[in-house]
């Protein structure tokens, strides 16, 4: 009876031993794997540190902000000093069309000149034909007063040589006739003397008319000519201030157009490196994110290791002592 029941003992014995075996090869290969996964979550503790102690997360993002507050501060700046030279463009353009409003007034003036002394010419002119034909009037009447006095004489002969060659007539009647032909020959000569000097008046007033005329008209060319003098070298005067003014322009404008260029090459390379460190903030942010996840899954498989030792520690602890009293020779788990 007690040989069986050795036997079964023994048998259910053999059982817990491989069991127990099984166990331990079990716990040996878990316990490998715990000091294994062990060792590289120091290296990734480790790895971690280290990236904190090369860039600080937030020393990393004041670092960022640092660089986007001066990336916006260049904008800002080279904004302003676009903003300065177009005011400046402005301004320039200002005064360009003051200089145009003024050298189109000065063109205008000289325009009204030019159109004075026109008109003087044309005056002056007209009083030299005026002068001509009164020079011609006071020649025709001296003409036409010498032919009239020509005709007297050829009268005052033809009547005294009537006279002569006529009958004797009475003393007194006679001398009536003599008289009344002194008197007539007195009378025209008195006519042709007032004539002349009518004439003689008429053409010393119109002489001093012209001459006062001529005169006014010399003093208004003159004035018209000083005035057209400088009316020209107003206008060049305002012509050179437009040509440096328009070189003073196309400098502006060629500095503009390559600080504008500058600019915008400046911020496409601030774009690019703001891109540049968007990506790095991504890249830094997944390298973060996968080693978080990584110290997640570590923790989770050292707690289910755990678990699993406890059972195991559970299940050691209910066997009986004589099955302890076999796992103790053997060789524990490293």
């Amino acid at each position: 009876m007690d040989v069986p029941v050795i036997r079964q003992s023994l048998g259910h014995l053999g059982t817990e031993k491989h069991q127990m075996l099984d166990l331990n090869k079990r716990l040996e290969t878990y316990l490998g794997r715990v000091k294994f996964l062990e060792e590289e979550n120091e290296l990734l503790k480790e790895e971690i540190q280290q990236l904190r102690r090369i860039r600080n997360p937030e020393a990393w993002k004041g670092e960022l902000e640092g660089e986007l507050r001066r990336v916006r501060g260049e904008v800002e700046a080279a904004w302003r000093d676009r903003d300065r030279v177009e005011l400046e463009v402005g301004n320039l353009s200002e005064e360009l069309q003051v200089l145009e409003l003024q050298r189109q007034k000065e063109a205008g003036a000289q325009a009204k000149a030019r159109k004075n002394l026109a008109e003087s010419k044309k005056e002056l002119e007209e009083e030299r034909r005026a002068q001509i034909w009164l020079r011609e009037k006071v020649t025709q009447l001296e003409k036409e007063l010498q032919l009239h006095l020509e005709v007297h004489q050829e009268d005052v002969s033809l009547l005294r040589a009537r006279l002569s060659h006529a009958q004797p007539v009475p003393v007194t009647p006679a001398r009536i006739d003599v008289l009344s032909i002194q008197n007539l020959g007195h009378d025209y000569s008195q006519r042709a003397a007032r004539a002349w000097q009518e004439a003689a008046a008429a053409y010393e007033n119109q002489m001093s008319h012209l001459e006062n005329s001529l005169a006014q008209a010399r003093a208004n060319m003159a004035l018209v000519a000083q005035e057209k003098r400088d009316s020209c070298l107003k206008v060049q005067g305002l012509t050179k201030e437009l040509e440096v003014a328009c070189g003073k322009k196309e400098v502006l404008e060629k500095d503009i157009a390559k600080q504008r260029e500058k600019e915008c090459k400046h911020i496409e390379q601030l774009q690019a490196h703001l891109e540049s460190l968007e990506g790095e903030k991504k890249y830094l942010g997944d390298q973060i994110a996968d080693i978080l996840e990584d110290r997640r899954n570590l923790l989770q498989l050292k707690m289910s290791l755990g678990l699993e030792v406890a059972t195991y520690r559970c299940k050691s602890n209910t066997l009986p002592i004589s099955l302890l009293f076999i796992i103790s020779h053997f060789p524990s788990p490293p």
